[in-house]
């Protein structure tokens, strides 16, 4: 067939591969929800006219009827992780009719600008789909969200359209400085790629090691949103949360009251270890409701925070409260207690407005001294 009769067979069969494209990429994403594993994104698209042009053009290659064309229908999946890859790629193997001849595995380049090439490549059988026919085919692609975007980067600068086709004459097609600099992206980002794996790995094992040490006894770790988690399961925290739910009337939520600001918080607090965490709770814990009551009565009035503005009560929620009686009835003069209490609300809750956090320390202070 010639160019013209493909092209005229594409148009013929064009809302079929574009329905077909859509059904893939909902199946796709049915399969991937099932085995609970999350990827940034799927996509799907129909090779436009434009594009196909250009491909049958190309010197390098031979295309004798439109199924020549692998993907014409092409679904893209996008993981967070670079050893998802594989897990995504199992997935499509058990689940599509796989055409191992036309497939590849690219993820294991490693020539210099071959970053935004590492993906792999499925041309896979459409079944059961009597407007396409036999030997229809589709490709999915499965790459990492960088290298996703590498590969839109590189296309929009128009560098792949300068080395597709040259094959291993790459060299005298692309200026060499342009290729070096190519080059340099490509090895920052395949770093990035295998340290983000190496960092998922290393939280995963620092937050098991808290969750070992915390049941072990273990109290001299520092505080931070993966060590409050396990501070804010331990007994004397839990009962204080579940006290404070009641004395409120409130329901009581699973999820760790924001971790971020209240690592912070207890920070300007001195509480910036567990040890120091479940001494202030013990201290603090038995008298905790004498300022609750007047804090919310505060809050109201200057604050404008109404006890029932609240739905639930986060675990650790009760935290913020030691964090406040540790300040507040600590042995400081109260010059010094709002002056710790100003740098605190300035810098968590009034965006470093002195001023006005100033203001709510002197009424908190006076409010609860």
């Amino acid at each position: 067939m010639s160019h013209e009769e493909i092209l005229r067979d594409y148009h013929a069969h064009a809302e079929a591969l574009s329905d077909a494209a859509r059904r893939l990429e909902l199946e796709l994403r049915e399969v991937l929800d099932r085995s609970g594993l999350d990827v940034q994104f799927v996509s799907s698209r129909l090779k436009a006219e434009e594009s196909l042009r250009k491909k049958l053009a190309r010197p390098d290659k031979t295309y004798r009827r439109l199924w020549d064309v692998t993907d014409l229908v092409g679904v893209r999946v996008a993981t967070y992780f670079e050893d998802s890859i594989g897990e995504v790629a199992r997935l499509v193997e058990e689940r599509f009719a796989v055409d191992y001849r036309h497939s590849v595995d690219k993820l294991r380049a490693r020539d210099h600008g071959s970053f935004g090439y590492r993906s792999v490549h499925y041309v896979c059988a459409f079944t059961g789909d009597r407007a396409l026919g036999a030997d229809a085919r589709f490709e999915i692609q499965i790459r990492t969200a960088l290298q996703h975007a590498w590969a839109e980067v590189e296309h929009d600068l128009g560098y792949k359209a300068l080395v597709d086709g040259a094959g291993s004459g790459e060299r005298e097609t692309v200026p060499a400085e342009i290729r070096r600099r190519f080059s340099r992206v490509a090895s920052l980002l395949e770093i990035a790629d295998q340290e983000f794996v190496s960092i998922r790995s290393d939280l995963r094992r620092y937050r098991d090691r808290v969750r070992e040490e915390s049941a072990a006894g273990a109290r001299g770790l520092p505080i931070d949103a993966l060590s409050l988690d396990a501070v804010a399961r331990a007994p004397g925290v839990e009962s204080l949360d579940r006290t404070l739910a009641e004395r409120l009337g409130k329901e009581r939520s699973d999820e760790l009251f924001f971790p971020g600001y209240l690592v912070r918080m207890l920070a300007h607090a001195g509480l910036t270890t567990t040890s120091a965490v479940h001494a202030a709770v013990a201290e603090h814990g038995a008298q905790l409701l004498d300022v609750v009551v007047p804090y919310f009565v505060f809050a109201r009035r200057e604050l404008g925070l109404d006890v029932d503005d609240l739905p639930a009560i986060q675990r650790g929620y009760s935290l913020l409260f030691v964090a406040h009686r540790a300040i507040v009835r600590g042995p400081e003069l109260g010059l010094s207690k709002v002056a710790r209490l100003t740098r605190m609300y300035a810098e968590l809750d009034f965006n470093g407005d002195e001023r006005r956090a100033h203001e709510i320390a002197s009424a908190l202070v006076t409010a609860l001294g």
